[in-house]
């Protein structure tokens, strides 16, 4: 199957080992001074070496590889010890792995394997550029000169980088949109915002959307988002964030009504109803 899996460019790397430390599945040993990636059926692909590697050595791309195997990884990771696996659950939840920290708490269940606390988290670990910031916006301030003003509430926005552990998101009604819908609407701001938090997608030419469908998952059920309305264009191939949005939530245990608002590439609403 196609997915997302490291790269390791072995003229850059210099053996110092770090990125092997801070890969609880074990799928990176360092051989003759080098990190190899040992195993691709226990590597996660979401990246945690890359910021560990201060040459810049590790890449994420994506090719054919082996399904990732949630079970065998464990199987790996338990003779480690207790903290080894709370690192493990800590960085499946963080990056809104739901589906396969559900797999990993139902193993760890079924082999009466005491589950470590990992859901403490102080601080954003990783790009500065992805870290959740909540925007305030005062009800009452003068508009700005041009007489608009931004309703955005919330940082980051883009699927790739939101956290469903965002505690913005906690009972919040969601506008899941296709990234042209914005351009294409003038009065997207203030028309589709107001009282939403945003998070924004394409579903054509993004890659890795299976990690959509598990954060999406993860907004319904731990988050407990209150209503989705994903926002679309009028074009064919835009369906597929209404299907992927679908998809999550037949998946979720919670039950969430999703709105979809189909747009005109002439920026006016041709559809607007309850899935």
């Amino acid at each position: 199957m196609e997915r997302q899996i490291i790269r390791i460019d072995e003229d850059k790397c210099n053996g110092c080992g770090q990125c092997a430390q801070g890969c609880p599945e074990g799928a990176l040993q360092m051989i003759d001074g080098k990190a190899r990636l040992v195993s691709e059926i226990t590597c996660d692909g979401l990246g945690a070496c890359i910021g560990d590697c201060p040459v810049g050595a590790i890449s994420v791309e994506t090719r054919e590889a082996a399904p990732y195997d949630e079970c065998l990884t464990l199987e790996n990771i338990l003779p480690k010890g207790a903290n080894t696996l709370k690192a493990h659950l800590k960085h499946l939840h963080e990056h809104s792995q739901t589906t396969y920290l559900n797999q990993a708490l139902d193993y760890l269940r079924a082999h009466e394997i005491s589950i470590p606390e990992y859901k403490e988290k102080t601080m954003h670990e990783g790009c500065p550029g992805s870290a959740p910031r909540t925007i305030l916006r005062d009800p009452i301030a003068p508009q700005a000169q041009d007489g608009l003003v931004s309703q955005l509430t919330q940082w980051p926005v883009q699927m790739h980088l939101i956290s469903p552990a965002n505690p913005v998101f906690h009972g919040a009604d969601l506008l899941l949109a296709a990234d042209c819908v914005a351009f294409t609407m003038a009065d997207f701001n203030q028309r589709c915002l107001p009282g939403k938090k945003l998070a924004i997608a394409c579903p054509k030419l993004d890659q890795g959307q299976e990690v959509y469908t598990d954060k999406l998952v993860g907004l319904i059920d731990e988050a407990q988002v209150n209503t989705i309305t994903v926002m679309i264009m009028e074009v064919p191939c835009c369906g597929g964030l209404l299907r992927l949005a679908q998809s999550a939530a037949a998946k979720a245990t919670r039950k969430v009504p999703i709105k979809v608002i189909v747009v005109g590439i002439d920026g006016e609403i041709r559809q607007e109803s309850w899935v």
